[in-house]
């Protein structure tokens, strides 16, 4: 079960990935930024978020597994919160429009949902093995899993590294991936 898992996330990252390079191609100063903490305190976000639902997933496809683990879903957004209170407090009032705007704002949680569409298809391929009982909650986060890995990889080209801009704009793509996941779920996780 942790190999087909692995092998489906894995391989619908590195789809990801690609798609990535080829639709809007790396950050211009990704090398510069990779000193940066606050790239590396988003990625530490996305990576968190991605392991702990990919974590819940790997359960939740077991017949008879208990929902009660749901509760560790927003444990990364938790931890992550106090960084963009941080922020906020120690930024002019003026300021804070920018930290949550960044750059690339309006492009940020359609283009993570897009490339989240290769991770959730590997997600599926390695659903379809397994037997879930609680259909609609494994299709949720598996949603949850494929965006937030979708995130990570997006950090390649993201302009804006605001924990602000992240946990606005990547925990909306979240929701919506965790909304179209219990959705498409209910429908084709049966078995």
């Amino acid at each position: 079960m942790a190999r087909r898992l692995a092998a489906g996330v894995v391989t619908g990252a590195a789809i990801s990935a690609l798609l990535l390079i080829v639709v809007v191609g790396a950050r211009p100063n990704l090398g510069q930024v990779l000193n940066s903490a606050s790239f590396w305190s988003k990625v530490a976000f996305t990576l968190t978020t991605a392991a702990v639902s990919v974590f819940v997933a790997a359960r939740l496809g077991r017949p008879g597994a208990r929902i009660s683990l749901l509760w560790i879903l927003p444990v990364p957004f938790l931890i992550y919160l106090p960084v963009g209170i941080w922020e906020l407090a120690h930024t002019d009032a003026s300021q804070w429009m920018p930290l949550l705007l960044g750059h690339g704002w309006k492009q940020c949680t359609w283009l993570v949902l897009f490339l989240s569409l290769p991770v959730y298809g590997g997600l599926w391929w390695s659903f379809r093995r397994f037997a879930p009982t609680h259909i609609e909650a494994a299709g949720a986060v598996a949603g949850l899993s494929a965006s937030a890995v979708a995130a990570l990889v997006y950090c390649i080209h993201c302009p804006t590294d605001t924990a602000v801009f992240a946990l606005v704009w990547y925990t909306l793509a979240f929701a919506l991936a965790s909304l179209a996941g219990a959705i498409f779920g209910r429908r084709t996780l049966h078995w």
